[in-house]
């Protein structure tokens, strides 16, 4: 039996949607994470770090298109923690629908998948080399149900223009560790931050699956959002809150 999605698909509706979110995050400043809680763009890590010291904690609305073999849109929630300037860690529980017991059919968010991640930075970003960064997200689950089990490597560097902005390039690779995994291939983009406006990113990828375009805001300077949309067909939206300790 087929699960159906959460949300009615409306592709008029979700395009209008889509639409509004990405005109009101243009006007706003901002700072970008993955849907899955590390840093980067929208669903491609990069080679960026928060400061050390930093929490951050937020929950994601994800879209059945990024998801391995499902079809439903879920949620998960996050709390990652920057240890060092060349650290990340990040804890996640993402909800999956099932059927409610052996004896009940009922079918709903009744799992959820424990999830982790793990990112090194190796290599600083210096004037003419990138920076590198080294991850991996649930690399003890070889035979689990994680959706998101692989090892990854990826380079950025940023080229900032005079009058224009600054471009970011990431590019990288990411291994899944089982099969039914949603990273597993080349994967990269680009981020654009205006001069203008040097806090607002907009931002284009592939994830290894598909392409993603959408926009990342920082508000009241500890809330983050980003919402974006894998080709059209649905939106990706998170929120997260971010508190630095200095130490």
């Amino acid at each position: 039996m087929k699960i159906r999605g959460v949300l009615y698909h409306n592709k008029g509706f979700e395009e209008f949607i889509i639409s509004i979110l990405l005109i009101v995050f243009a006007l706003i400043p901002c700072q970008a994470q993955t849907v899955i809680g590390t840093n980067g763009m929208m669903n491609v890590a990069t080679a960026d770090m928060r400061p050390a010291g930093t929490f951050d904690g937020g929950a994601s609305f994800i879209q059945r298109e990024l998801l391995y073999e499902k079809d439903y849109n879920t949620f998960l929630y996050y709390i990652s923690f920057t240890p060092f300037s060349w650290m990340e860690i990040t804890l996640r529980e993402t909800f999956l629908k099932t059927q409610k017991s052996e004896t009940d059919p009922k079918v709903g968010f009744y799992q959820q998948d424990r999830s982790t991640s793990v990112r090194l930075r190796p290599l600083k970003e210096g004037k003419y080399w990138p920076a590198v960064v080294v991850g991996s997200n649930d690399f003890y689950s070889s035979h689990g149900r994680s959706q998101y089990a692989c090892v990854y490597g990826v380079a950025s560097k940023h080229f900032p223009i005079d009058n224009i902005g600054t471009f970011e390039a990431t590019v990288g690779y990411a291994h899944h560790l089982k099969e039914g995994t949603t990273y597993d291939g080349v994967m990269g983009g680009l981020t654009f931050a205006p001069t203008f406006f040097p806090d607002l990113r907009v931002m284009g990828e592939y994830d290894t699956e598909g392409y993603n375009v959408g926009l990342s805001a920082f508000l009241l300077r500890h809330l983050n959002v980003t919402c974006f949309t894998r080709e059209f067909k649905g939106f990706n939206a998170t929120i997260s809150y971010q508190y630095t300790i200095k130490y």
